[in-house]
């Protein structure tokens, strides 16, 4: 009899042990980062963003929501995407590294932009919506370094043409400016990728 208790316990153990490591893998995106409401095309009814990030998973990746509003339906989610913000953490040569780089969200003249700012890094990625899907047409990308050297990067994705500068702040230089163009196709959202493990 005690034998069958112990084999009950034990099972009734692995049963709540496999539950909670199941719940620790099923995605999370509960904690509400930002909301943002704008103009996303030319109709000229309020479309909204809204980002999320998963807290429970160790690397605290976010989830990007995209609702347009169609004048006879109402809202509806257009796109839902958890690679396209990097998330808080990755997995580096030493571990788990954490720096939040994510930053905020803009809408402009129907474009939305996502920011990035680290301590010496800022990067901006830039969509619009072309047909039925959100296109990347721009990249920017300024980073310092403790020389006094400033670096900026630019790729315009709608004529193909990358610029690259670099400044010494200490006496005002221009060290580099340069602009070329480039064979690159820009990306969709849905297929856009700021993960470092995909």
């Amino acid at each position: 009899m005690k034998n069958i208790n112990f084999f009950k316990t034990i099972i009734f153990i692995f049963i709540l042990s496999t539950n909670y490591l199941f719940a620790q893998q099923k995605q999370n995106f509960n904690h509400l980062i930002l909301t943002k409401v704008g103009y996303l095309n030319k109709d000229q009814t309020l479309d909204s963003i809204v980002v999320k990030q998963d807290t429970i998973d160790i690397y605290k990746p976010y989830r990007l929501e995209i609702y347009l509003t169609n004048k006879n339906e109402g809202k509806f989610l257009s796109i839902s995407r958890d690679k396209a913000i990097t998330p808080d953490c990755y997995q580096g040569i030493n571990g788990l590294h954490c720096e939040k780089k994510f930053s905020d969200i803009e809408i402009i003249d129907n474009v939305f932009i996502i920011k990035h700012i680290t301590a010496n890094v800022k990067s901006e990625y830039s969509f619009q919506l072309r047909g039925k899907k959100f296109k990347l047409i721009k990249y920017n990308l300024i980073k310092s370094d403790t020389n006094g050297k400033v670096y900026y990067e630019t790729i315009n994705f709608n004529n193909n043409l990358r610029r690259i500068k670099a400044i010494n702040t200490l006496d005002n230089t221009i060290l580099y400016d340069t602009e070329y163009r480039i064979i690159f196709n820009s990306r969709n959202l849905n297929n856009f990728s700021l993960d470092p493990k995909h």
